[in-house]
């Protein structure tokens, strides 16, 4: 399952780092693996995870705390089915993360 959780967030806080290890822990129980990444490009909002695959651009999610796994758990499934990638095209953002997407980045057609 592409999911990309970002190991720096809150950037300027003194517990930089603390919403990845919140967020595995709730996804731990469901048995998903996270890609840590340096940074989302969410700052000053923490809380950054986004779904990422091959041939479909990157769907980002913000200010999200460990509470959010569930939706996000969705999100990233209904991702991976899709056949674009493309939010609300190629399949339903879940309620609950609709007013927290602040980012789709295609990818680079070189």
């Amino acid at each position: 399952m592409p999911l990309l959780v970002c190991r720096t967030c809150p950037r300027d806080h003194p517990d930089s780092g603390s919403f990845g290890v919140a967020l595995d822990r709730a996804l731990c129980a469901d048995g998903v693996r996270v890609r840590h990444v340096p940074c989302l490009g969410g700052c000053p909002n923490a809380g950054n995870a986004a779904v990422d695959g091959p041939g479909k651009p990157r769907v980002r999610f913000s200010s999200l705390t460990d509470d959010d796994a569930g939706p996000l758990l969705a999100a990233a499934a209904a991702y991976d089915a899709s056949p674009t990638g493309m939010p609300d095209d190629g399949w339903e953002v879940p309620p609950a993360l609709r007013d927290r997407l602040t980012a789709v980045t295609p990818k680079r057609v070189v």
